[in-house]
């Protein structure tokens, strides 16, 4: 009868036991849900703002760029706004412009896209809107917040839009993003964090009712064999723990030094060009020195920083990557990489450009990003020609220098550096490819190859 008590009274503790630790622990992951919810919103504002800015400023570079012309104003004009009629993005991304006058200037049956409705300034339902965009153009230009109707769904949306004056010709352009999608997101990332949590209790549910089969059949001496059991096996799920933690932050790190680094060291070579250009003094007949121009590129790149530690956090992908592929992300990099550096930087494009998955395309981006920034950094060199082929089953991609080279063995053995060497063959190799370094004193050559095909 003593030992039945002493039974009873164990499986009742670990009922208690178990039970205080499930509700501790859905109480601890549905607050982390939250937090990280209110993370996920705050970051994805910031990355929206971020993306309707640069979108913005690149059609009112556009246009500042078709204004300069020596052509009849009219006619430019009008390219103008066929271009904003064509510049869209995602499924009901479009451009809005405003005349001096506060009147629309362009055709809703000009966009291409059903159901697009502007907030004009005539029609009752849209002078709130309308009023709001001019007033916050007229402060220099902004974010701006209203409801309208979704071209896809003809709904009414909170929308969010970034709007910008144009002071040569006296317009106002701007786009802007419907809130519907981003609560989506956000509601999608509670509803799977719930079910993991509930996944979780129901594994801790069923480890109780075995522990608890387990005494009753074993009685106390079993009883302490359990415990030592499930202590041995909370030591080992504590080494999983911590070794899922150490390579999370080792994919972190990784993503840091490959992204973000590259984006800091860019806007330190901006900051620098215009320290120097500083120094030199202006000739009068000629433009003045590009020196704030550098420093707003410069900070432009500070917010691209944030914008791919945003990315990192919370898994989003490069937009350039996303909205043009590799080819054009690689010709725009070479294109900047010409005006930042003293280097004469070319591409050469072999075979047919074939369709890769997200993450082969981001892993080749990245992988020439390292690999430039290594050239500028180490090897002196004054010539690279980047080479992308593309064959029916492989995309080849190498990077030549002719800079003077390194002792490959040495910084492989040497586990302080080489750490972007191992970054770049560890993101080839992870997508079933094939990375090799060859080096002397005249140059260095980098190869990646993956497969096509099968997306990873």
């Amino acid at each position: 009868m003593k030992l039945k008590r002493i039974l009873l009274l164990s499986i009742i503790l670990e009922i208690v036991a178990l039970a205080s630790m499930a509700y501790v622990a859905r109480k601890e992951a549905l607050d982390l849900v939250k937090r990280e919810s209110e993370l996920v919103w705050t970051a994805h504002n910031r990355s929206m703002e971020r993306e309707l800015k640069q979108y913005v400023q690149l059609a009112r570079s556009m246009i500042q760029q078709l204004a300069r012309s020596d052509q009849d104003v009219r006619v430019l004009q009008r390219e103008a706004l066929k271009l904003l009629s064509q510049m869209r993005f995602g499924k009901d991304g479009y451009f809005f412009a405003y005349d001096r006058h506060g009147r629309l200037l362009l055709d809703p049956s000009q966009m291409g896209i059903s159901g697009v409705d502007f907030c004009d300034p005539d029609e009752p339902e849209g002078q709130a809107q309308a009023r709001l965009i001019l007033a916050k153009a007229k402060d220099g230009g902004g974010l701006v917040s209203y409801d309208w109707r979704k071209p896809s769904s003809q709904s009414q949306i909170r929308k969010t839009s970034y709007v910008e004056p144009i002071d040569e010709w006296h317009w106002t352009i701007g786009t802007g993003i419907y809130m519907d999608e981003v609560s989506e997101v956000q509601e999608q990332i509670e509803v799977l964090a719930r079910e993991n949590i509930q996944s979780t209790l129901n594994k801790i549910v069923l480890v109780a009712a075995v522990s608890i089969a387990l005494i009753g059949i074993a009685g106390l001496g079993m009883n302490l064999r359990s415990h030592h059991v499930s202590s041995e096996k909370l030591r080992q799920l504590a080494r999983r723990v911590v070794g899922s933690q150490e390579e999370e932050r080792v994919r972190v790190a990784r993503e840091l030094h490959d992204g973000v680094v590259q984006v800091l060291v860019s806007s330190k070579y901006f900051f620098e060009a215009a320290l120097a250009g500083q120094t030199r003094p202006a000739d009068v007949a000629a433009a003045p020195p590009p020196r704030a121009g550098l420093m707003e590129r410069g900070i432009s790149r500070l917010n691209e920083a944030l914008g791919e530690i945003q990315r990192v956090s919370h898994g989003l992908r490069p937009v350039l990557l996303d909205d043009l592929g590799l080819l054009p992300a690689l010709r725009l990099l070479v294109k900047e990489l010409r005006e930042q550096h003293d280097l004469d930087v070319q591409l050469v494009e072999h075979g047919t450009p074939s369709e890769m998955s997200t993450s082969k395309s981001t892993a080749l981006f990245r992988v020439v990003q390292e690999a430039i920034n290594n050239i500028h950094a180490h090897a002196h060199a004054t010539r690279v020609t980047i080479t992308l082929g593309f064959s029916q089953r492989h995309v080849v991609l190498s990077i030549r220098d002719n800079g003077r080279g390194f002792d490959l063995k040495r910084v492989q053995a040497d586990q302080r550096s080489g750490i972007g060497l191992r970054n770049m063959r560890e993101r080839i190799e992870s997508l079933m490819g094939r990375f090799s370094v060859k080096s002397d004193s005249g140059g260095t050559l980098i190869e990646a190859s993956l497969p096509l095909g099968e997306t990873h």
